[in-house]
């Protein structure tokens, strides 16, 4: 069985704008055409942490890692994220319209911190393979904000 608990998350604050213009697919699903709307949308998008721009010129202390880090602690500095102020875990609701059947259907689930398990154990399961690349780009950006910006479906 998992081990879950409460966190304690940063929220885009009421000023930040509105929510359709702050969030984003996930980074794997994001084309250069959609990055692009996103950037345009709102200063405060998260593409600008989740994604950010690669320069030619990027080394060890200035890179997209680093910028992403500092771009989140700007925003919690200038209010634009404050933390709840109680952790918690949180209900989450999809709608969604199957392709197939034109259906309505309802994803069920709940934010939380899971423990983090060896696959040996037995208790978390691969759902697909992943590649090397995205695989180090997602642990470098989770090492320089010590953040997790995108959740992890389980069943």
């Amino acid at each position: 069985m998992a081990n879950i608990f409460p966190f304690q998350p940063y929220r885009y604050a009421p000023g930040a704008g509105p929510l359709q213009n702050l969030v984003t697919q996930p980074y794997d699903k994001i084309s250069p055409a959609m990055r692009s709307r996103y950037l345009e949308a709102s200063p405060y998008n998260l593409v600008r942490v989740i994604l950010g721009e690669r320069h030619s010129g990027d080394n060890e202390t200035e890179n997209v890692y680093t910028r992403a880090t500092r771009t989140m602690q700007e925003w919690i500095q200038s209010g634009v994220w404050a933390r709840d102020a109680e952790p918690g875990m949180f209900a989450y609701f999809q709608e969604f319209v199957v392709q197939d059947t034109g259906e309505r259907q309802v994803r069920k689930g709940f934010l939380a911190l899971g423990q983090v398990e060896e696959y040996s154990a037995g208790v978390v399961f691969r759902h697909e393979q992943t590649l090397s690349g995205p695989k180090k780009d997602r642990r470098s950006l989770l090492e320089h904000t010590h953040t997790h910006f995108e959740p992890i479906f389980m069943l």
